[in-house]
């Protein structure tokens, strides 16, 4: 009888550790992780932030909480060391505090990005897709035949007044098309409307033009800045000799101080201008058709292939 007693004790002690690993495993038990605060919201790999803010303020923040290639190296970090959200392209990460970021890894987030502008109903045709770690817009046809413009916005979601703004794209091909990432405001009634247009390309112009080559590459593109006041252009600067800017993606990026602005291509300075702009603004990423690019034609690359191709977009308020 005092071996089988014992037996059993043996056993029921190896059970009981075994339930308790695999409990602390799955990360169970009363003394774990407390959950995360109920305020916080996911919108895309990279960061955890804080909801949409009141319209009065400066701000939102936005980002994604789903397990990312980032989770992955932070696992793999040392004990007691995290590893720190990126900085701006070629700038030194602690003099800035990340707000947003989208890395595109879990599929277009409808709590940070509308698929529209505040005016226009959305297309019926679809011509965009988060896949492949991407935002892609492309260039497509409606059943009637026109080419379907596209803008994907944050307004009503994610607003910023001054810090950094950069995204990494690879940009289509063919006539017609304009790809841009702006910042944008219209927050006053009537038409005041303030613009930076950080990036805005134009393949269809041609080799004559300066803004592609003669297969309707795009080679240059240009920052823009309208103040608010109709027609009133605040600068503007083509930026040439790129090389094509379809065959690869680059980053995009601007440092909106007050009073200054600063405009990057893979982190060095290619346009600066002194000016104030106060109001806060939200992200804007679209594909359109026209202006310098001309009209597109049956010559024009339709589908994914020849997209408008977002790697990732990342705000940073200055420290």
């Amino acid at each position: 009888m005092n071996n089988i007693t014992n037996t059993r004790l043996i056993k029921s002690i190896i059970s009981s550790a075994c339930a308790s690993l695999i409990l602390a495993a799955c990360g169970g038990g009363g003394g774990g992780d407390t959950a995360p605060d109920s305020s916080l919201v996911s919108a895309s790999s990279g960061a955890i932030v804080s909801p949409t803010s009141h319209a009065g303020s400066n701000e939102t923040l936005a980002s994604e909480a789903a397990p990312t290639e980032t989770d992955a190296k932070e696992a793999k970090a040392e004990p007691g060391k995290e590893e720190a959200a990126p900085g701006p392209f070629g700038h030194n990460v602690n003099d800035y505090r990340m707000t947003f970021s989208d890395e595109f890894e879990n599929g277009f987030n409808t709590s940070v990005w509308n698929d529209t502008t505040w005016d226009k109903p959305a297309p019926e045709t679809v011509n965009y897709a988060v896949e492949d770690g991407s935002l892609k817009i492309w260039p497509a046809r409606d059943p009637q035949g026109n080419f379907v413009a596209r803008v994907i916005d944050t307004d009503g979601k994610f607003y910023q007044t001054y810090g950094y703004y950069e995204i990494e794209a690879k940009l289509p091909v063919g006539k017609g098309t304009w790809p841009a990432f702006w910042l944008y405001n219209h927050d006053e009634p009537g038409n005041f409307r303030p613009e930076i247009d950080i990036m805005e390309a134009y393949a269809g112009g041609g080799p004559a033009s300066g803004w592609s080559d003669e297969n309707f590459h795009p080679t240059a593109y240009a920052p823009t800045i309208w103040t608010g006041a109709p027609g009133v252009l605040g600068g503007t600067k083509m930026v040439t000799d790129l090389g094509d800017l379809s065959a690869g993606y680059h980053k995009y990026g601007l440092k909106w101080e007050p009073g200054k602005q600063t405009y990057y291509f893979d982190g060095k300075e290619v346009y600066s201008v002194n000016l104030e702009m106060p109001r806060r603004m939200y992200l804007m990423l679209d594909l359109l058709y026209g202006s310098a690019s001309g009209q597109p034609d049956d010559s024009t690359p339709t589908g994914k292939s020849n997209s408008f191709d977002v790697k990732y977009v990342r705000v940073w308020q200055f420290k």
